[in-house]
């Protein structure tokens, strides 16, 4: 059997997905602030812009994210720095009479990658989450103007032009 670059035969083309540019979408879309109450070191300050230009990109609205978004930068920062300690030094532990339990740290990993998990789709950061929502906002769900070629070819009527 020979693959064939032929495009898909959709009667509607699937929503787009992804981190890079969409075209056709919005491009004026604005960010919000990281909060100052939080005083991101540089890393999360560089994460928060980054989801926040994939957000852009996508052509997401997310004006009144800034709060989940900085929640989102603030676990990931702390779930990477448990990562780190779990390859550090280790996921167990051992006591004086042989007895291995998890350590702190891979709780923590655990237990904030479970909370990112709940929190990136809210924020529209996970393919699923983009798109339900590319489906909901895209052209296919924009019903309010049923007639709106209908209507602009009977005003564009000579007949229906009005004299003064």
């Amino acid at each position: 059997m020979t693959m064939t670059n032929k495009p898909p035969a959709f009667a509607v083309q699937p929503p787009a997905v992804g981190a890079g540019q969409v075209a056709g979408l919005k491009t004026e879309i604005e960010s919000p602030a990281a909060p100052q109450q939080l005083q991101f070191s540089a890393d999360e300050q560089e994460l928060y812009d980054y989801i926040c230009d994939s957000l852009r990109n996508a052509g997401i609205e997310h004006m009144t994210a800034g709060i989940p978004i900085a929640v989102i930068v603030r676990t990931f920062a702390d779930w990477l720095k448990a990562v780190a300690l779990c390859e550090e030094k280790g996921r167990t532990q051992t006591s004086k009479t042989g007895w291995a339990t998890e350590t702190p740290w891979a709780k923590d990993e655990v237990r904030l990658k479970m909370e990112l998990g709940q929190w990136l789709p809210k924020a529209c950061l996970t393919i699923p989450s983009l798109a339900r929502v590319r489906k909901d906002t895209g052209a296919q769900a924009g019903q309010d103007d049923l007639f709106g070629a209908l209507v602009a070819h009977g005003t564009a009527s000579p007949g229906n032009r009005p004299t003064h």
